[in-house]
């Protein structure tokens, strides 16, 4: 071939070669709409040094729900007791059982977050027609303003139920979001009082079912009134209705290491050191005593709970040992649990047994604390665990006490939250 028949073929090729490449040209400048790109056949693949970088398959990254899935579940109980003089018994029984319910709620799986809340109903001419304390996840808090319900006053029927029950579900700070388990524990011996006020019993039932709380109603005795009432709200909301003994029904369940774990509940209780006013101090103080105080089941129980809990639910033998002396309140800090904030707390704020040690000396005291308490509460949980293992082949269960209708209640919901025991 000549060099004139040469160049003309080269030129032919090139424009060959320009005009097939024209139109993904126009495509990677002018975009189309979506159908109109959908239409097209694929471009051919491109040389593998041009290749994008490799993204990993879908199922190899975490699911957007992961940390909602590893979160907690949360269970809300208000207990709303008649405090009348009737119910002395019922009262004394849930005092010395508040931590067994608390501790047998946590044993679900997940471990879930629990809440109580209390309120106390009488009457109008009573010393009281009611009290609340709002909801809290701190059970020594609960057992403290338990201890203030004493039974009083009554002597006659019916009883102020619609306010107890309305001041439960409008007046305590629910959480509003509906994975939540919301419940509600009416227990009494007695209708419902009509007064004319704002606080209707039928009223407030109809709007706890708006609010997707569940009331689980405990009659005790055999008034039949109270009965239809009692059936009335707890058919309304999906909750449970039960009767008991007058009295509660609640017995004690003696194990072999409830003396041990009680006396290392009260040692607990000394190894603490409050900063705060005088007057915070001794509300603290008087905290610590009550703890130190309890019935061997009781301090049994609240170990036990403790160790449930402190830990997000981790049952596992080589987890740190749960803490457990009372927490803090009224905005002191107990220096054993927070020993960093000894050098900015002000000398009028120390605890006296601090009080006219050197810097140093403070410093040693507060650390011989922090170790022997640590000592005491790898002890407890040791001792809770063994405890807890009896407790599963030796529990006897009587189906008509108080705590066991109240985890008759909770089991049946809980499930539904994706809470199983």
């Amino acid at each position: 071939m000549d060099l004139k028949s040469l160049s003309r073929a080269m030129l032919s090729a090139a424009l060959a070669t320009t005009l097939s490449a024209a139109p993904a040209l126009a495509e990677s400048v002018v975009p189309e709409p979506p159908s109109t790109r959908a239409a097209k056949t694929p471009p051919a693949v491109k040389p593998a040094q041009e290749q994008p970088p490799v993204v990993k398959p879908a199922q190899e990254q975490p699911p957007v729900d992961a940390k909602v899935k590893a979160a907690r579940p949360e269970i809300e109980v208000v207990f709303v007791l008649d405090t009348t003089g009737s119910m002395s018994g019922l009262l004394e029984g849930a005092k010395a059982k508040i931590y067994s319910i608390a501790s047998r709620i946590a044993q679900g799986r997940p471990t879930p977050h629990l809440k109580v809340g209390l309120v106390a109903y009488r009457d109008v001419g009573d010393d009281y027609v009611t009290k609340r304390f709002d909801l809290s996840d701190d059970l020594d808090t609960v057992f403290a303003n338990l201890r203030r319900f004493e039974a009083g006053g009554g002597g006659d029927t019916p009883e102020h139920v619609g306010r107890g029950l309305g001041e439960a579900v409008s007046k305590l700070s629910w959480n509003q979001d509906r994975s939540v388990m919301k419940a509600i524990f009416l227990v009494g011996d007695a209708p419902p009082a009509k007064h004319n006020d704002d606080w209707d019993f039928k009223f407030w039932a109809k709007r706890a079912r708006e609010q997707h709380i569940v009331v689980n109603t405990v009659r005790c005795g055999s008034d039949e009134e109270t009965q239809v009432a009692w059936k009335y709200v707890s058919k309304l909301t999906d909750g449970t209705f039960d009767s008991i003994d007058q009295s509660g029904g609640m017995v004690a369940v003696a194990t072999p290491y409830d003396a041990e774990l009680s006396k290392v509940n009260a040692a607990l209780a000394s190894k603490t050191l409050y900063t705060g006013k005088a007057e915070v101090q001794a509300a603290n103080k008087a905290r610590a005593d009550a703890m130190a105080e309890l019935a061997p089941e009781a301090a049994a129980e609240r170990i036990s709970y403790m160790r449930k809990t402190s830990r997000g639910g981790s049952g596992s033998a080589g987890a740190p040992a749960p803490s457990s002396a009372p927490k803090a309140v009224g905005g002191a800090v107990d220096l054993v649990a927070a020993p960093a904030s000894l050098a900015s707390v002000s000398d009028d704020e120390l605890p006296s047994e601090l009080k006219g040690l050197s810097v140093e000396g403070r410093a040693k005291k507060v650390q011989q604390l922090s170790d022997e308490k640590k000592a005491l509460e790898t002890q407890a949980s040791k001792l809770a665990a063994e405890r807890e293992a009896w407790l599963a082949k030796n529990r006897p269960e009587k189906e008509d006490a108080f705590d066991a209708n109240v985890m008759k209640g909770v089991k049946a919901q809980a499930a539904k939250h994706g809470v199983t025991y």
